[in-house]
């Protein structure tokens, strides 16, 4: 009896050691995923002034779950010691372990988020790292829309009309918000679009994490190198997108635009609904999709519009920056108020709702600001701005793509 329990256990023993053997690894990704998504944040500012960028990277680590990104991958590139420096990661959820895990890929140590090469290879590397049929593309950071790289102040010559103002200036004391680039690691949008356009794959839509930069002048920049574009048209706080709520819907089933309608309902359930969980933000969730195939008739509809301007109080435009340079004007709204023919009005208005579907537009009843420390009621909201109206930046406006593209 005794030599047959002994024969019974050495079976289990060996039993175990055979399943333990045959055990997958706990990181063990797919020749061809469905899907690569990847975010992208560079820069050192947000992380230095609040580990904004590791709290996103751990929101997104709890996102990824045994079933979330199903046959899919999740990179995340970002700059955790210096400027000069970047690192690949994977964030994947390991089997045995059964949580999530996080892998580097590649490391780069001679990396300048301002070059544009350089960040065009990021990209190839990411789809080298983690080929797949589907792309996606999320970048989180400062943003300032179509503003010059350069541009990261009033220049000096404008200081005299407005002396108590400065562009880029936030005020003492203000809560965080993504408002614009790191100083000297910057990319004109011109080169975002190269470096995109460049690639052997395309990007499906591109996320921004970033303030401003639902501007048409941006968005325009863009349509040549991705589908669809998530964007605010405002600044973000500091905290950017609830990456735990929307991850799982970038690697849903029912399609590209179906995920990418509850990531923009999500950003803005955060700041409506959940806003008072924490003190580092306000009540200000500003959010919309561009397709991008739609804004060329958008710019003939708006070159259409350039002989029939009227006059028109600016006070009453509706604005997205706080401070004495508003800079950023609700496009539709700047249509409605400035042209003289009610037709043309209509025109746009019908190829805006094909451009920016109204479902995917969604905004709190004001916004924040960092620029004076003040929450700025919205009363117009078509979830696009231009800057045309400002005198700020007109030179360097003119000779945007889609200032001359529609004068």
């Amino acid at each position: 009896m005794i030599r047959t329990l002994r024969h019974i256990c050495c079976l289990l023993i060996l039993a175990a050691f055979a399943a333990c053997s045959k055990e997958e690894p706990g990181y063990n990704p797919p020749a061809l995923a469905d899907r690569t998504v990847l975010l992208y944040m560079p820069g050192r500012d947000l992380e230095v002034r609040g580990a904004y960028f590791s709290n996103n990277i751990k929101s997104v680590g709890e996102a990824v779950t045994n079933r979330a990104l199903g046959n899919g991958r999740m990179l995340v590139c970002w700059q955790p010691e210096n400027q000069t420096s970047a690192v690949m990661q994977e964030i994947y959820y390991d089997r045995n372990k059964r949580r999530s895990e996080t892998i580097t890929l590649r490391t780069y140590d001679d990396f300048d988020a301002g070059d544009p090469d350089k960040v065009q290879q990021l990209f190839a590397d990411a789809a080298e790292l983690a080929p797949a049929q589907r792309y996606g593309l999320i970048i989180g950071c400062h943003g300032k829309a179509w503003i010059p790289a350069s541009g990261g102040v009033l220049p000096y010559s404008l200081r005299s009309a407005a002396p108590d103002d400065d562009v880029w200036t936030t005020a003492p004391g203000a809560k965080t918000t993504r408002s614009f680039g790191d100083t000297g690691y910057e990319l004109d949008i011109t080169e975002l679009a190269a470096a995109l356009e460049a690639q052997r794959f395309r990007f499906d839509y591109l996320i921004f994490d970033d303030c401003f930069m639902a501007n048409i002048e941006t968005l325009y920049d863009l349509r040549h190198a991705v589908d669809y574009i998530v964007a605010s048209p405002c600044e973000v706080m500091g905290d950017g997108f609830p990456y735990d709520r929307i991850v799982p819907h970038l690697f849903e089933g029912n399609g590209v635009l179906s995920g990418l309608e509850k990531a923009c309902w999500e950003f803005w359930n955060l700041y409506e609904n959940d806003w008072r969980s924490t003190i580092a933000y306000e009540q200000s969730g500003c959010i919309s999709l561009a397709v991008t195939a739609q804004l060329d008739a958008l710019a003939t509809e708006m070159r259409g519009i350039k002989d029939k301007k009227q006059a028109f109080d600016i006070n009453a435009l509706q604005y997205y920056k706080g401070n004495v340079t508003k800079l950023f004007y609700d496009l539709e709204h700047y249509v409605t108020l400035c042209c003289s023919d009610p037709d043309a009005v209509n025109g746009f208005k019908a190829q805006m709702e094909l451009a920016f579907p109204e479902s995917y537009r969604h905004h709190t009843a004001s916004f924040y600001s960092a620029y004076d420390r003040r929450n700025h009621t919205i009363n117009y909201y078509s979830g696009v701005s231009v800057s045309e109206p400002s005198t700020t930046y007109a030179a360097e406006n003119r000779q945007t793509n889609w200032y001359r593209d529609t004068h």
